[in-house]
Parts: structure tokens; sequence; C-alpha cells
């Protein structure tokens, strides 16, 4: 962006790019004065991300002026009431705009979720019964980290749930760490977020969109295409970001193809947490509700030891009975049964 010179912002590489934005890594030199986010420690130079949309290329339910208000606000709570502030949801530090493009710019961070599993991901030489050798992936990520990491994100999704925003898109892309040593996850991305009660007169609260979310990380209510979901759906995908944490392999529970059709997922969904029940109240009425009723066959849901495994193989450890509670309520069905963000932090204290 042109006004990044006139801040005396410098760009030092592209981090990453999509259908709607390109993030960047960028520099500011701040002589004589003090960061904001170095606690009054005076420094001369800083790193932050810089986030360029132009707004005419985003498709709903992407709006880049909804996120930086929905942004706003939660600075803005930040500042009135710091006792309940956290640190487990990215600060906005500034807005350019040049008349073509917005520029969001956050603190940066080195890992996302996703580069950490991968980096706690050894492979190891499998010798089969058949005289092959095949590579075998094996998970490395702590129990006790993998508590730490989903404490934080429950704890960033409480403060956003009780402002009535729902993220809509938690997947470990959008949880940032500092580095692999200081186990404090970021939620970002709040490109497709809702703020209750219309967001911001963009979606009345019965007709959200429901293309929401990336791939394994869709709550089953969507799939079915109910309108007014809840904030649970962000729950949902916490769920399913444990059975990436606590796999042998660090994957996911589901095919790697359930990624490109809903369909192929929500039969995914069945065949490892079972069919849902035919009175759920949450999706009763509607028609594709009705229809998978009698188009799939009743399944019960696979044991928890398969589903995650790693958990099971440690039924030693003082985290095994939080987690394993935790992982049941946030994979219900029935939203009033999936635990809330709240509820959830009371399990892992």
């Amino acid at each position: 962006m042109d006004q990044l010179e006139g801040k005396q912002w410098k760009v030092v590489s592209r981090l990453s790019g999509g259908r709607f934005s390109d993030v960047f890594k960028i520099e500011r030199v701040v002589e004589g004065k003090e960061s904001e986010l170095r606690m009054g420690e005076p420094v001369n130079y800083s790193i932050f991300a810089l986030k360029v949309v132009d707004p005419d290329e985003c498709k709903p339910p992407h709006n880049i002026r909804n996120e930086i208000q929905i942004l706003q606000k939660l600075e803005e709570h930040r500042r009135r009431s710091p006792t309940r502030r956290t640190n487990n949801v990215v600060t906005l530090v500034d807005v350019i705009y040049n008349n073509v493009e917005y520029g969001l710019i956050f603190p940066y961070y080195d890992l996302s979720l996703t580069a950490y599993i991968k980096k706690n991901i050894k492979t190891r030489s499998k010798f089969n019964l058949d005289g092959s050798i095949s590579p075998e992936r094996i998970n490395n990520v702590p129990i006790a980290t993998t508590k730490s990491l989903l404490y934080g994100i429950l704890n960033g999704l409480s403060w956003i749930h009780d402002l009535g925003i729902i993220h809509r898109d938690i997947n470990p892309n959008n949880i940032l760490l500092a580095n692999d040593k200081e186990i404090s996850p970021v939620i970002i991305d709040f490109g497709i977020s809702y703020e209750e009660p219309d967001n911001n007169g963009l979606e009345s609260c019965n007709m959200k969109f429901t293309d929401i979310a990336t791939g394994f990380y869709k709550a089953p209510e969507l799939l079915l295409s109910k309108r007014d979901y809840s904030n649970k759906v962000d729950i949902w995908a916490v769920g399913i970001l444990m059975t990436l944490l606590l796999s042998e392999d660090g994957r996911e529970v589901f095919d790697p193809d359930a990624t490109n059709s809903d369909l192929v997922l929500l039969s995914n969904i069945i065949s490892v947490f079972g069919s849902p029940p035919t009175d759920w109240s949450d999706c009763v009425g509607l028609s594709s509700f009705e229809a998978m009723n009698t188009t799939f066959f009743k399944k019960p849901a696979k044991p928890l030891e398969e589903i995650i495994p790693r958990l099971f193989k440690n039924p030693h450890l003082p985290e095994f009975g939080p987690l394993r509670k935790l992982f049941v309520g946030l994979t219900q069905y029935e939203n009033k049964h999936r635990l809330s963000a709240a509820d959830a932090l009371k399990l892992l204290c």
C-alpha cells in the first residue's frame, strides 16, 4: 500500500494470500517513542503483520468493513474493561485506507497452529509384513500442551461470545502462536465473523449465511442449512481441532476428500460421531434433515479410543479425565447439550 512509506512502514516479506486478502510482514521505525505492544519498553523497530483487502473483491460472507467494525468493538472493550480483556484474541493496531484497499495492522506472530503441529510431527520408517517400507507419521505434541492450547482458544472464544461475536472460522490456520515455546494461542481473522443481533445490518439472526467455516471444521447443523445457528458452531470446530491434536499422525479424524463436499463431510461426521437423534431439536423441520433421516443408514458412534487415540494411550495423565469430558461436551449434536466456551473452560481449570 502506498501509505506505508508515509507512516514509516517497510514491507519485509509476503506471508500468505488468499482469494480475498494478502498478508505481509512489515517493519516500523519508532524513533524516540514507545511501542504500545511492549509494555512501555522503548524500541526502535517493531515487526507487525499487515492484512490488505480490496473491499470490492470481497464476496459475502467476507466483508472487510464489518471485520474492522468488529475488531474496533473488541478494542473498545479492551480499553473499557481491562480486567476482562484477553490475550487470546488478536489486537488491532491500526487501520490504513488508500481509497482502494484497507490495510489492517496486527502484532506479528511467528507460527500458526498448523505450523506448530507440523513441527511436532516426526516421520519414521515402518516395516510392513510384506517386506515393504513406508513412512509413518508420529504426532509428538505433548498432551499437557494440548490442554494449554485448548484453554487459550476457549478463553478467547468465551470473551468474544460474551460480547455477542461468533467467529465462524475456527481452524488451525486461524490460531497463532508467538513461538513454539510460549503456548498462548491467539485467535485471528474475523473476516466472516458475525456480531449479534444482525451483523451490523448484514444478516438477520435467523437468516445467517451457512457458507462459513473451513473444511472439516463446519458444524453439522451448517451442513443441513440451519440458518439460525448460534455460537455453538465455534464450539464444534474446537472439538474437531481436538481430533487433530490428539491424533496419532497429526491429521483430523475425517477422510481427506471430506473437505471438498458438504455431503461427504456429513457422511464422515455420521460415521465418526454416529447418527444424530431423529428428534434433533436444532434441525427438526429442515427439509435437509428430514431427507438425511431417510437417506443415511443409522450408525453408532466410533469408540472415543479411535477418535482421539493419543489421549487413551495416556490414561494415567492428569489431563486424561478433563480432556475426555471436554471432547464429549464439545461434539454433541444438540446445541443445548454442546458446551459453551465458558463451561468448557471450567473443565480445564
